[in-house]
């Protein structure tokens, strides 16, 4: 949805990790050398989420333009010898993001994309971020190592990174603290003092603030891997996306976040 009106509503999608043996992957993908590659159980589980966030999206925008902002990790790279990828061959996994994402890139007013972490990404997010037509970075560089987006008279903060948690009752406590750093350093730089921090990264939605500001951490597109059992097995991964909507808040409100999470099938135990 092109239009010269300025959007009052963000959708904000992260850690999609496309390559990944668990992470999303549009049906019917071809490698490079054309290959062919068949979902397994959990990619035909995200592959239904991902259908229903899309009709989400859509619905929810209605008539009215938006944004989209791609918060990093949009593929899982080949990294640390992982066995747990779709092709050793990363432009593989560059093209299956953009197979995934352009549909709603297209019907996006803007795009953004903010680049992730290296050792998944490396550089390639700056080429999906020309193939999507997102908007450039003040280097010409397809993607932002930091967005800062003023919408509605609010200051918003687009980085990847967080720190991390393993203990759910500090969570919150973590997300606070992040957001008052942002705040201090702006207000010792004399800069507008920021609302909105949208982070990703730690694989799991959350989201807190008051109305001084409000931080919301994206949730994955991507299920437990041998790592993630070795740092966090008991985790679950909840899939979805989520919204900064502006419309009807006056200039400078805080906006309100609206998310569309999906339950992970309950694990499978056996019986003695």
């Amino acid at each position: 949805m092109k239009t010269n009106q300025r959007p009052k509503l963000v959708f904000v999608l992260s850690d999609l990790h496309c390559g990944s043996t668990l992470a999303v992957l549009p049906p019917g993908f071809q490698t490079l050398e054309g290959n062919v590659v068949s979902l397994n159980a959990v990619q035909k589980w995200f592959w239904k989420c991902w259908l229903v966030s899309d009709a989400w999206i859509r619905e929810t925008a209605g008539s009215d333009p938006y944004a989209l902002v791609i918060n990093g990790d949009l593929i899982e790279g080949n990294h640390h010898r992982t066995m747990q990828i779709i092709s050793p061959d990363v432009a593989d996994h560059a093209a299956a993001a953009i197979d995934l994402l352009t549909p709603l890139a297209k019907s996006a007013a803007k795009v953004f994309l903010v680049r992730g972490t290296e050792c998944h990404t490396g550089s390639i997010e700056n080429s999906i971020g020309k193939a999507l037509r997102a908007q450039p970075a003040p280097d010409g560089a397809g993607a932002w190592d930091r967005l800062l987006l003023d919408v509605n008279g609010v200051r918003c903060v687009f980085r990847h990174h967080i720190g991390t948690s393993t203990r759910l009752a500090l969570s919150l406590t973590q997300l606070g603290v992040q957001l008052a750093e942002e705040q201090l350093e702006a207000a010792r730089a004399g800069d507008p003092l920021p609302k909105v921090l949208c982070c990703a990264h730690r694989h799991k939605f959350d989201h807190g603030g008051n109305h001084k500001g409000i931080v919301v951490v994206s949730p994955p597109w991507q299920a437990l891997t041998r790592f993630g059992h070795k740092v966090v097995s008991q985790a679950r991964t909840y899939p979805g996306v989520f919204a900064l909507d502006f419309r009807g808040q006056e200039s400078g409100e805080i906006p309100r976040v609206r998310s569309c999470i999906f339950e992970p099938p309950t694990p499978d135990s056996v019986a003695l």
